[in-house]
């Protein structure tokens, strides 16, 4: 691909014979176009030349046929256009080929229509030269991340062009992306050239050209400059998720600086520890303990009750009870406390925890009592212990908060992961692939 060239309006058609086979060739923009291809022998010819010189002859035993019809005409972006020239280049490195056709209007120059595994593209050459920084090329304030970067080669051609184009001539170029757009460079000995080009939906070049089913080609899989409505679609979603998670986030911080966190009861409970070797069933009765009453702030809020063991490779179970004293209002609650610990083949391990905490909500303001019952075992001996029972009033809640932040992500986390498997579809193919493993 290369540059516009040219805005005057069209002469009229010129013919003449091959100097190789005899066969007529037309020139559909002379002063435009540079060079033509025979349509019997494929022979490249220099209309620059009055005597219309052979470049070069080369044949095929099989044609490649152009999906648009050379002469075919188009309205692309409220432009008419008309196909004159077809290409086909070939990866070197892998072999891998795609479809260039060469457009021409006489009032705005030349455009390239490019089909890649299906994908159309419209491409408009750029005098602008981009900077560089890593894998990353930028015109103006758009940014495009280095796709394919490669040597190509001319592997079949047909039509006219405004260079003296050759089978086999070959270019280094390099692909940037940022769908919908892809900035592209071509560099021989000669220049070196920039170009955009913007991706087309194939139903509409099917419908500018006039194109019948057969000829167009399924796309597949994710073009590189192809727009991704999942993509666009976590873009907006993934901003307002942002939102509302710092909103949410605020809300709970201002909740956990309004709590009063206060300490309305505590104490020490004894108990006996009972041995392993002497439970049965006269030892297996839990003990039962009655506190004082004590006072509750007014107005309804949670409370937390904290237990905390003093268990060693033992464990602690409490049932407790706390009772409203005016009403008899019950509030039940039940834990289990247990650390156990060793060394194992040199190694040490830990499991279980000495204090556990039980949140009970909307309590409302009162005098209250506890009632427990305590049972224990694992120990090595009979002995006094203590557990010791606290009573926090209003302290901050975070499952309404973690609820939230829960039902608000499931859309979000849904759209990310179709995004990014849209994202790792197109960058496949990529040697600069952002989602490859570093194996």
């Amino acid at each position: 691909m290369a540059g516009s060239a040219g805005t005057k309006p069209a002469k009229k058609v010129t013919t003449f014979s091959c100097s190789k086979c005899g066969a007529p060739v037309s020139v559909r923009y002379p002063g435009h176009s540079m060079s033509a291809v025979c349509d019997r022998c494929f022979s490249v010819i220099d209309t620059t030349n009055d005597a219309f010189r052979v470049i070069e002859t080369y044949f095929k035993q099989m044609q490649v046929h152009p999906r648009i019809e050379l002469g075919s005409r188009g309205e692309l972006n409220d432009k008419t256009w008309e196909v004159i020239g077809f290409v086909v280049r070939e990866d070197i490195a892998s072999a891998f080929k795609w479809e260039e056709y060469l457009l021409f209007n006489p009032y705005y120059g030349y455009r390239w229509l490019t089909c890649n595994n299906g994908h159309w593209s419209l491409v408009t050459t750029v005098k602008e030269k981009p900077d560089f920084s890593s894998n990353d090329a930028k015109i103006g304030d758009k940014k495009y991340k280095l796709f394919y970067r490669g040597r190509a080669k001319v592997f079949f051609v047909l039509g006219e062009f405004y260079w003296k184009v050759a089978v086999g001539e070959e270019v280094w170029m390099a692909d940037y992306i940022r769908p919908p757009e892809m900035l592209s460079m071509e560099e021989d000995r000669a220049q070196k050239v920039w170009s955009i080009s913007e991706y087309i939906e194939p139903k509409v070049v099917q419908e500018a050209f006039n194109v019948d089913d057969g000829s167009m080609a399924t796309p597949v899989g994710v073009a590189p400059n192809q727009p991704s409505p999942e993509t666009q679609a976590w873009k907006k979603v993934g901003m307002y998720w942002g939102i509302f998670l710092a909103v949410l986030t605020a809300l709970q911080v201002l909740h956990c600086s309004t709590v009063l966190n206060r300490v309305e009861y505590e104490v020490n409970v004894p108990y006996m520890t009972k041995q392993d070797s002497t439970l049965v069933a006269d030892t297996k009765k839990a003990e039962s303990w009655t506190s004082p009453v004590f006072e509750i702030a007014k107005d309804k809020a949670n409370v937390e009750i904290s237990i905390k063991g003093d268990v060693d490779n033992s464990w602690l179970y409490v049932y407790g009870e706390l009772v409203n004293d005016d009403t008899n209002e019950t509030f039940s609650f039940e834990r289990t406390v247990e650390y156990y610990h060793g060394v194992d083949d040199g190694e040490s391990w830990s499991e279980g925890h000495t204090t556990d905490r039980i949140t009970i909500g909307n309590v409302p303001g009162g005098k209250y009592y506890f009632n427990l019952d305590i049972d224990n075992g694992g120990a090595k001996a009979t002995e006094r212990k203590t557990m010791y029972l606290e009573l926090k009033r209003d302290i901050a809640g975070y499952a309404n908060y973690l609820w939230c932040l829960l039902f608000i992500s499931i859309l979000p986390i849904c759209v990310f992961f179709r995004s990014r498997a849209t994202e790792v579809a197109r960058w496949s193919d990529s040697d600069y692939s952002p989602y490859q493993s570093s194996s």
